[in-house]
């Protein structure tokens, strides 16, 4: 019999202490709802949960991503219900203006709500937008993130629903847009371009680039074009419309208008401005970047070159830009190409000149006229056009309206097909709310069974490991008075 090392007490108190473990982790389990609250508790299953935790949260937000799609479908359509009115109402004038009882007032009459309407047309599609984007002006393409991982998208375009895209307003106007360099002497202490007031900063100023009517001839001076200042006073004169050499005192008046010769800086040294495009009419905007001694040190300019167009063909309201043969569609006896601010080739040009449809080669576009020999106004690659439409469909008379009904009916055609498209994308992201909540169902429930603990089960240990508790408590008291038997030995 031994005394210092009493091995059942000690047997018994480890098994006590695994009791109370067990116990203890029962009732976190039970306490939590989770049978893994660490992962000592199931490592492997604290990994697999956790992906499947992410699966989860990322098919609930795909499911609220594919909402804001709907809610986005139906701002766009609902702005649509209104246009297939207005155009239901503009054909009806079509119909009305197409009967010769209608007077020439009758018809001007029905032609200003023709205009009203198309106006209202592209103001709906200019200003309807969700969440900043617009959504009707040609420019909304977007990819709807509805799944859970990577790459999980549908794409969304929605047409332009502008009058000029539907074809019931014509291109009225025209405009060129280069942005050239200006090349001179820098570092030169004068120029006769100087804009008052270039010290130590940046000062621009506008001038005119005019065509004279005929050659001038002052002196020995013969010139083509001229640059007036913003009082109209000439300036500069130019052959070609690109390089202008600076007027001086002894050049007296260029066609009529007075002599500025001085700027800013002085004169007298300064004398040519070199455009990289002809700029042969319109307005020139000049920047003259000065030190503080004023020291003139660079120049810059933009252009608005207000060249003549004559429409050959239809061109929707936009702004385009001109490519060279380095764009893959341009080539083949084709030197220019005309891009759409999507980057779309919509037209080729063999000059620069006269351009004609990318889709139908028989049409022409537009043609630049000449002013001063061949290529003179040719579009430089990197300048831009930008077309406006105001105006309604023709309905001011009756041939123009009769043929009216049949371009409004094509309009209605493609607001209906837009709207349709809308419509089917709207059902089908329903259809993925659906199958985003079952998937997310089935993914939490397979999730619960690795993660959460089963109560009644859990209930049952517990209550094992309680018992067993107090059994091993009432045990070691025992095995706590088994050395008192020593007692007996001394008598």
């Amino acid at each position: 019999m031994r005394i210092n090392n009493n091995i059942m007490a000690m047997n018994t108190h480890r098994q006590l202490g695994a009791n109370q473990t067990n116990g203890a982790k029962s009732l976190e389990k039970l306490s939590s709802g989770l049978r893994i609250n660490r992962a000592g508790d199931d490592a492997a299953g604290l990994a697999i949960s956790e992906k499947m935790r992410g699966q989860i949260r990322g098919l609930t937000q795909a499911s609220r991503n594919a909402q804001d799609g709907i809610s986005l479908i139906q701002t766009a359509e609902g702005a649509l219900n209104e246009s297939h009115s207005i155009l239901q109402r503009m054909r009806e004038l079509a119909v009305q203006s197409a009967t010769d009882t209608n007077t020439a007032e009758d018809r001007a009459e029905i032609q200003r709500e023709v205009d009203q309407l198309t106006s209202e047309l592209t103001r709906i599609a200019d200003n309807t937008d969700f969440n900043t984007q617009k959504l009707l002006s040609g420019d909304f393409s977007a990819k709807f993130h509805i799944g859970a991982n990577e790459g999980q998208n549908m794409d969304v375009a929605i047409a332009d629903m502008r009058a000029e895209a539907l074809g019931v307003a014509s291109a009225e106007g025209f405009a060129l847009e280069m942005t050239v360099q200006v090349t001179g002497h820098a570092d030169t202490e004068h120029g006769d371009l100087a804009i008052a007031g270039a010290t130590s900063s940046t000062v621009t100023a506008d001038y005119d680039v005019v065509k004279l009517d005929s050659t001038t001839t002052v002196g020995s001076l013969e010139a083509n074009y001229a640059l007036t200042n913003s009082s109209g006073e000439y300036v500069a004169y130019s052959n070609d419309g690109k390089s202008y050499t600076m007027l001086t005192a002894s050049q007296a008046t260029l066609g009529t208008g007075t002599l500025v010769t001085a700027g800013a800086v002085g004169a007298g040294d300064f004398n040519a401005i070199d455009f990289g495009d002809p700029v042969v009419s319109g307005s020139v905007t000049i920047s003259v970047t000065a030190d503080g001694d004023d020291k003139i040190t660079g120049f810059s300019a933009t252009a608005t070159a207000n060249i003549q167009f004559e429409e050959g063909g239809e061109l929707a309201s936009g702004v385009y830009t001109v490519v060279g043969t380095g764009h893959h569609l341009v080539g083949g006896g084709d030197s220019h190409g005309l891009v759409d601010s999507k980057g779309n080739v919509v037209g080729l040009s063999t000059d620069g000149l006269t351009f004609r449809s990318f889709s139908d080669a028989t049409q022409n576009l537009f043609v630049i006229k000449e002013d001063s020999g061949p290529g003179t106004n040719a579009l430089q690659v990197g300048s831009s056009i930008s077309v406006t439409g105001d105006g309604g469909i023709d309905v001011s008379s009756q041939s123009a309206a009769n043929s009216a009904i049949t371009v409004i009916d094509e309009a209605i055609v493609k607001v209906s097909t837009a709207r349709s498209e809308m419509g089917a994308v709207q059902n089908r992201l329903e259809h993925t709310i659906n199958n985003l909540g079952t998937s997310a169902e089935n993914l939490a429930a397979a999730e619960s069974r690795i993660r959460d603990v089963d109560m009644a089960a859990e209930m049952m240990e517990f209550t094992k490991t309680n018992i067993l508790s107090q059994a091993a408590t009432a045990m070691l008291a025992q095995a706590n008075m088994a050395p008192q038997s020593v007692l007996q030995l001394l008598g």
